[in-house]
């Protein structure tokens, strides 16, 4: 009798076991598909911002898919050059965030020119080559002469060429107010502005960490992640300072001859990149020309706005923004020079004049080029410089222009 009532006990303590167990497992399924349900959420969050199709400015709200799930917010705002997203999806005590830098998805067909200058033809001079699809003016391409050096190429562009091109690819609106506030930024109360220690590094997942110093600022440090560094007259980098994903903005950024590192700089006078300097991927060197009020002439008016010397490495974009005064207009002035030596890896656009001596491994989107030198000026003119639209990863997602599709840059941190 004694061991009829232990083995029931015994079998009523496994049962109750099992049920527990079984009630346990499926909590934990349960739970588990809520997790991966709020991830697919985040996911599809970010994959709705891209398309081109949806429309909003700060956030928008994703209906839910079925009953029970909670709606996904979607975020839009901007760091440094780029575009960033932000998905966040809950549901009770389960959530998930991701953030995002986005660019615009390459076409299919590789785009090597896009030439807005329609007073007069392109001319290619010396060893120069572009490769890929081109849009310039119906005043067309031709094979020209600088100071006796003739172009030495066998075909003009290798690639379809579009005529009747008059106009550069739109940007965002809100991207370019986004820089254009840049030049005039000043921390206000409800900023986090921090000294300068050895080392400043900042999740993205929390507020803005800012470094302001109203003179010239010379970094030697290590600034990592959601950190934006404003002087008001100069900043210099030094090859020793680490920078990953850090914002800088002052009228004039120096970048010393050795450094590594990836960023974006923001100026409204020049940006000078020294030799041997690496800028992975994503990086954006833009300026915003600001027109000098009293004068009507361009804070900077005879030197080139972006300069790429020796043999730099450039991996993402350069933009040059010109002010919107008529009067500023100088057809003859460089606004982006690219070294002989020198490779950009992505896009340059500019709404002035580009002299390319060096090589971009992508799009050159560009008013104009100019060529100097000789003891002259040629106007529209490309002196061994190179084109390559082939060579750019499909994956490359870059500038933010209206109305494309859109990608993932990076995952932030």
């Amino acid at each position: 009798m004694q061991f009829a009532i232990l083995v029931s006990v015994i079998i009523a303590v496994l049962l109750g076991s099992f049920l527990t167990l079984s009630h346990t497992h499926r909590l934990f399924n349960l739970q588990s598909n809520l997790v991966l349900k709020t991830i697919d959420n985040v996911n599809l969050g970010i994959g709705y911002g891209n398309n081109a199709k949806t429309i909003f400015t700060d956030s928008i709200t994703l209906p839910p898919e079925e009953e029970n799930i909670a709606n996904t917010i979607v975020r839009r705002r901007f760091w440094g050059g780029f575009e960033l997203l932000e998905s966040e999806s809950s549901f009770k005590a389960t959530k998930f965030k991701k953030l995002a830098l986005v660019g615009s998805q390459l076409p299919k067909t590789p785009i090597s020119l896009v030439l807005s200058e329609n007073k007069i033809p392109l001319v290619l001079v010396g060893d120069t080559k572009i490769e890929g699809t081109a849009y310039i003016s119906d005043k067309g391409v031709k094979a020209g002469s600088i100071s006796g050096h003739y172009f030495t190429g066998t075909k003009l562009i290798n690639g379809q060429i579009h005529y009747g091109q008059n106009s550069l690819p739109q940007l965002l609106p809100s991207w370019e107010h986004h820089i254009a506030q840049f030049s005039d930024f000043i921390p206000s109360q409800e900023d986090i502005v921090i000294p300068i220690g050895e080392e400043n590094k900042n999740s993205f997942f929390n507020p803005t960490q800012v470094i302001f110093q109203p003179e010239e600022l010379v970094l030697n440090e290590t600034y990592i992640g959601n950190i934006l560094i404003k002087s008001d007259s100069e900043i210099r980098i030094s090859k020793h300072a680490t920078i990953i994903d850090a914002t800088l903005v002052a009228p004039k950024i120096i970048i010393e001859k050795g450094f590594l590192g990836n960023l974006s700089c923001i100026a409204s006078e020049s940006i000078v990149i020294e030799e041997g300097v690496k800028l992975s991927y994503p990086s954006a060197l833009i300026i915003k020309e600001k027109t000098n009020k009293a004068t009507s002439q361009s804070t900077n008016a005879t030197k080139a706005s972006i300069s790429i010397v020796g043999d730099s490495h450039i991996s993402g974009y350069l933009v040059f923004l010109e002010d919107r005064n008529p009067s500023s207009t100088n057809r003859t002035k460089v606004n982006i020079v690219i070294g002989s030596k020198a490779t950009i890896q992505g896009q340059l656009y500019c709404q002035g004049s580009t002299q390319l001596d060096g090589t971009v491994l992508g799009s050159v989107f560009t008013k104009r080029f100019v060529t100097k030198g000789f003891g002259s000026v040629y106007v529209n003119h490309i002196y061994n410089g190179k084109i390559l639209g082939y060579d750019l990863n499909s994956a490359y997602c870059g500038l933010p222009f209206l109305n494309y599709n859109k990608g993932v840059t990076k995952w932030l941190y």
